[in-house]
């Protein structure tokens, strides 16, 4: 008797096994569309927010307080992720929603602070930086890529890069680190609440 290589299917059971229950999937679908419209709003304001007032200090000192003031307000505001994280119902998804807001954020607070610095200083990037531009740029840093059709000249221009190059791997590693203690630490308490 020849047989024909055919797999067959998985039994019914063993595929519902890897499905989320629909209670679930309809948290996951509003996680994934609260991540979406999070992301587009924070690219709205990143090009419409007026980044066009000068500063009056100069442009090392101003952006480098407006600079230090976002990473304070951006940790302050991964410091209220983890609590929400270690107390959520769901605390895997409740942290792949912050992690999809955050590196987002960290992203653009990078890419508006090159496009001040280059809109402040012609010279700081070897090309004249757009909003799109800087956006590019941040990323091709944080991706490692580093094309190096845009680089940076001026002192401050690389001081803030190697600042970002350090706040990435605090970002990938510290965060995503610090996140998934987070999880653990809401499914233990999760686990002490339900009975056995």
């Amino acid at each position: 008797m020849i047989t024909k290589n055919v797999r067959e299917a998985p039994p019914k059971h063993r595929r519902e096994a890897t499905r989320p229950p629909p209670g679930q999937r309809v948290l996951i679908a509003r996680a994934m569309a609260r991540s979406a419209l999070s992301l587009v709003a924070l690219l709205l304001l990143y090009y419409l927010l007026p980044f066009d007032r000068p500063y009056r200090d100069g442009v090392h000192a101003g952006l480098g307080i407006a600079l230090a003031v976002a990473l304070l307000a951006f940790a302050g505001i991964i410091g209220v992720q983890i609590r929400r994280i270690a107390r959520s119902a769901y605390p895997g998804l409740r942290a792949a929603e912050a992690f999809a807001v955050s590196l987002p954020l960290f992203l653009l607070i990078f890419a508006g602070t090159y496009f001040v610095l280059g809109r402040e200083q012609a010279c700081a990037f070897t090309q004249a930086m757009t909003r799109t531009d800087a956006l590019y740029f941040t990323l091709t840093v944080f991706t490692t890529v580093g094309f190096g059709d845009i680089a940076p000249v001026t002192q401050t221009a690389r001081i803030i890069t190697m600042i970002q190059m350090i706040g990435n791997l605090v970002v990938i590693g510290l965060v995503a680190r610090i996140f998934l203690g987070a999880i653990a630490a809401g499914i233990r308490r999760r686990a002490g609440r339900e009975p056995e």
